[in-house]
């Protein structure tokens, strides 16, 4: 039995230096892979990286800001820009909405990367959908982001 346990280990170290993947390639993004992540990927080195991605959710964390090396979820990113925009906004964004144009729906069209012909069909179905996306005077933000939400995916 002891025999078998120490030929399985060695062959897993065996094959993890014969892939030659880098850690970066091995274990993600994180700590460890910006520690170690250009080094050829051994069980031992894979080991390290993998912990230190793990602590504090140092990995967690980078995927969802974008740094340690991690690329954010892309939707993620601009639904928390647009919640910002919108909270800083909301007045000014409610009023435009209103009429269908203004220069806080040219803003918000901006920060979703929204050209042309499809600003202008988006400002005119956020104006037709007023009344669901700031159905009273206190609407929450993530109420109004999840309307102009709802416009786009119909």
């Amino acid at each position: 039995m002891r025999k078998l346990l120490i030929i399985g280990i060695a062959s897993m170290f065996v094959t993890a230096s014969a892939m030659g993947a880098t850690i970066r390639e091995q274990c993600g993004c994180g700590l460890g892979s910006m520690a170690l992540g250009d080094q050829e990927s051994t069980m031992l080195l894979s080991a390290v990286a993998t912990f230190l991605n793990g602590i504090s959710g140092n990995q967690t964390f980078g995927i969802s800001s974008g740094t340690l090396g991690c690329e954010p979820a892309a939707g993620f990113v601009m639904r928390n820009e647009v919640e910002k925009f919108v909270s800083s906004n909301m007045d000014h964004l409610a009023m435009d909405m209103a009429q269908g144009r203004g220069d806080t729906l040219d803003a918000l069209a901006d920060l979703m990367q929204i050209e042309g012909n499809d600003r202008l069909n988006l400002f005119a179905e956020l104006q037709i959908n007023f009344e669901s996306i700031f159905p009273a005077h206190d609407a929450t933000v993530t109420h109004v982001v999840d309307g102009i939400e709802a416009v786009l995916g119909s």
